[in-house]
């Protein structure tokens, strides 16, 4: 569930990059000689780093969403993101690398089972 989200965030933020660079192509065209364009097509370092920054919240929130799910009481129980990271193979920096998406469903899998067993499969709980 989880890499569908990011995986629909990555399908928009392709779509959004082809419609940019197509405006901005016309207004290339309509305006031949450009030392400003008023459209400004996001170049890779932006687009990886909005990525980074996506992945990096959207970890953090399942963090969140699992301690808050498997608290007993009012007691969360404390998440040592590095080495949940570890021990689900997520490396935000690899995956950027690599220009695949990290695995949110397989994070979401080690914390349930680390923080108190699994109810289903990888994300499926709401």
């Amino acid at each position: 569930m989880y890499n569908h989200f990011i995986e629909t965030f990555i399908d928009a933020q392709t779509a959004a990059w082809r419609h940019y660079s197509a405006i901005a192509a016309t207004e290339k065209r309509l305006f031949a000689d450009m030392s400003d364009p008023a459209v400004r097509v996001p170049g890779t370092r932006e687009i990886v780093e909005e990525l980074r920054r996506t992945y990096s919240v959207l970890a953090d929130r399942i963090i969140t969403k699992a301690r808050q799910q498997f608290a007993i009481g009012a007691a969360r129980p404390v998440v040592d993101r590095k080495s949940v990271f570890e021990q689900a193979g997520f490396d935000i920096e690899r995956s950027l690398s690599l220009g695949k998406a990290p695995d949110f469903d397989r994070l979401w899998l080690v914390l349930a089972t680390q923080l108190g067993g699994t109810r289903g499969p990888a994300g499926e709980q709401q």
